[in-house]
C-alpha cells in the first residue's frame, strides 16, 4: 500500500474509540421545495459516529439546502432527521446548536466588527447562565467563568491555526479570507459539536492553504469529532471521507465508500466527468500547477498598445489602520485584455478590487479607469462609467426574487426598454436563472448565487 493510500486508509478508520456503525445523525425521506424546484427530494442518509462523512454533487443539487433543514434554518415539508435519540425536525436552530450539532457556512458569516476573539466566544453562548438574580450574586464566579472562556477562545483559536495573541483582538472582517474560514471553524467548536457540519470550507484556497484544511480536518476528527464535509474539491473529499453521498437535482444518487462513488457511472456523468478518477489520484497541488502550466501556453494573440490601456494603477497604497494592505501596486489593463490578478490569501487582491470600486480609500498612487479618475469617485459614479465588480462574497438581495436583482443592476440605465432586453439576455445567457428567475434569491446555491 503506498503511503498516500495509507494516509487515506487512516483518515477514512474515523476518531479515537470509534465503534462501527453507530449511527449519529439519520435523515428520512426529507423533502424542501421551493416553489416547483425540488431542493431536497426524499433524502436519506446515516452518518456513523466518529466519521468523516462527504456530502458532494453540482451547484444547486440541493447540499447547501440539506444542511439548512438540519440545523433547523429552513424547515423540512416531510421527512425526520434525528440526532442519535434525539428528534430535530422542526427545531429552531439555537435548539438545534444546544444539542450539538455545529456548522461553518458556504458564504462566510462571521461578526465583522466584533473582534475574532468576540465571534469565538459568541459560540459559547450555550454555556452561558440565563438566572439574572444567581449572575448579580456570584460576580466572582462569573469573573472567574469569563477568564476560562477567552482562555478556550484563545485555545480554540490556536486548535484551528490561528495565532490568538495577534489575531485576537483584530476585527474579523479585517482578517484574510483564509483566515475567516478558520476563524467561523473555532466559533463552531466553541459549541463542544457532537457533529461539525463545514460548508466548503476549502472553498477560494490555494493548495498550501486546502493541504493545511485537510489536516486541521483530520486532526478534528482523531480527536473523536463527527464530521460532514461539503466541498467540490475531490482530493480532500476523497482523501479524508469514510463515506461520500451523492446529490443531483435534490434526489440522492449514489453512496458508499469513495472508490465506489468515484467509479459510479451516474455520478461520473453528473458530475465527475471521464477525468473524475484520475483527478482524484493525484498528489494535493498537482493539478492546479499543470493547469496554470498549460494555460499559460495559451496566450491571446492580441496586442494591447500601451497608449489604449482602459485601467491605469500607478504605486497605489490602500490602508486599513496602521496595517498597509496593498504597497505600491502598478498595472494596466488594455481595452479588451484579460488580466489576473493572483495571489495567496491575504495577499491584498480584494482590497485592490475594493479601492478601485470605490469601497475603500486610496491612501496614495494613482488610478484612472478611461478618463475617470478613480482616487476619490463614488462607488456610483465609478459603476456608471463601466467598472463592475463581482464580490467574492457572492453578495445578492436575497429577499428579491432573481429578477428583481438583475433589475436592480441596471438602475443606472435611462432606456429601460433597452435595459428589459438586457436583463432577458442575460438570463438567455444562464438559463438556469432564467428557470428561476420568480424564486427568492436566497433560494439559490452558491453556485447560482455567483452566476446571479
Amino acid at each position: 500500500m503506498s503511503a498516500a493510500a495509507a494516509s487515506r486508509s487512516s483518515a477514512r478508520a474515523g476518531g479515537r474509540g470509534q465503534t462501527e456503525h453507530q449511527v449519529l445523525l439519520r435523515l428520512d425521506s426529507l423533502q424542501r421545495h421551493f416553489g416547483g424546484v425540488k431542493a431536497v427530494d426524499g433524502v436519506s442518509l446515516e452518518i456513523d459516529k466518529g466519521s468523516i462523512f462527504g456530502l458532494i454533487g453540482p451547484n444547486g443539487a440541493g447540499k447547501t439546502t440539506l444542511v439548512n433543514v438540519v440545523t433547523g434554518y429552513v424547515r423540512t415539508q416531510s421527512g425526520q432527521a434525528f440526532l442519535e435519540k434525539d428528534h430535530l425536525t422542526g427545531l429552531p436552530p439555537h435548539r438545534i446548536a444546544g444539542l450539538g450539532i455545529a456548522r461553518t457556512f458556504q458564504n462566510i458569516r462571521l461578526f465583522p466588527d466584533l473582534s475574532a476573539l468576540e465571534n469565538v466566544m459568541i459560540g459559547m453562548h450555550t454555556r452561558l447562565r440565563d438566572d439574572t438574580v444567581v449572575q448579580l450574586a456570584t460576580l466572582p464566579f462569573l469573573r472567574r467563568d469569563q477568564r476560562a472562556r477567552v482562555n478556550d477562545a484563545h485555545r480554540l483559536m490556536e486548535t484551528v491555526g490561528l495565532d490568538a495573541s495577534e489575531v485576537g483582538k483584530r476585527s474579523a472582517g479585517e482578517l484574510p479570507y483564509g483566515d475567516q474560514r478558520r476563524l467561523e471553524i473555532a466559533r463552531a467548536l466553541a459549541l463542544s459539536p457532537r457533529l461539525l457540519i463545514l460548508d466548503e470550507p476549502a472553498a477560494g484556497m490555494n493548495p498550501t492553504e486546502k493541504q493545511g484544511m485537510r489536516e486541521l480536518i483530520e486532526r478534528l476528527n482523531r480527536d473523536g469529532l463527527t464530521i460532514l464535509l461539503i466541498d467540490h474539491d475531490m482530493r480532500l473529499v476523497m482523501g479524508v471521507c469514510r463515506q461520500v453521498a451523492v446529490l443531483n437535482f435534490g434526489r440522492k444518487i449514489a453512496d458508499g465508500d469513495p472508490e465506489a462513488v468515484s467509479a459510479d457511472a451516474t455520478v461520473i456523468k453528473a458530475y465527475l466527468g471521464t477525468g473524475g478518477e484520475k483527478e482524484v489520484a493525484h498528489a494535493p497541488g498537482t493539478i492546479e500547477v499543470n493547469q496554470l502550466q498549460r494555460a499559460a501556453q495559451v496566450r491571446s494573440s492580441r496586442v494591447v498598445e500601451p497608449e489604449k490601456a482602459l485601467l491605469d494603477v500607478q504605486d497605489m497604497w490602500v490602508s486599513y489602520g496602521a496595517i498597509n494592505a496593498v504597497r505600491g501596486v502598478s498595472l494596466r489593463v488594455g481595452a479588451g485584455e484579460v488580466v489576473a490578478l493572483i495571489g495567496a490569501n491575504g495577499a491584498g487582491k480584494s482590497t485592490i478590487l475594493n479601492a478601485l470600486s470605490g469601497l475603500v480609500p486610496i491612501a496614495s498612487g494613482t488610478a484612472v479607469f478611461g478618463n475617470l479618475d478613480l482616487t476619490n469617485a463614488k462607488p456610483s459614479t465609478i459603476v456608471a462609467r463601466g467598472l463592475v465588480q463581482v464580490p467574492e462574497g457572492r453578495e445578492i438581495l436575497g429577499r428579491q426574487t432573481v429578477l428583481e436583482n438583475l433589475e436592480l443592476a441596471t438602475w443606472s440605465r435611462r432606456d429601460r426598454v433597452a435595459a428589459r432586453r438586457e436583463v432577458e439576455a442575460i438570463m438567455g445567457r444562464f438559463p438556469i436563472l432564467g428557470e428561476r428567475r420568480a424564486l427568492r434569491a436566497s433560494t439559490l446555491s452558491g453556485g447560482e448565487r455567483q452566476l446571479l
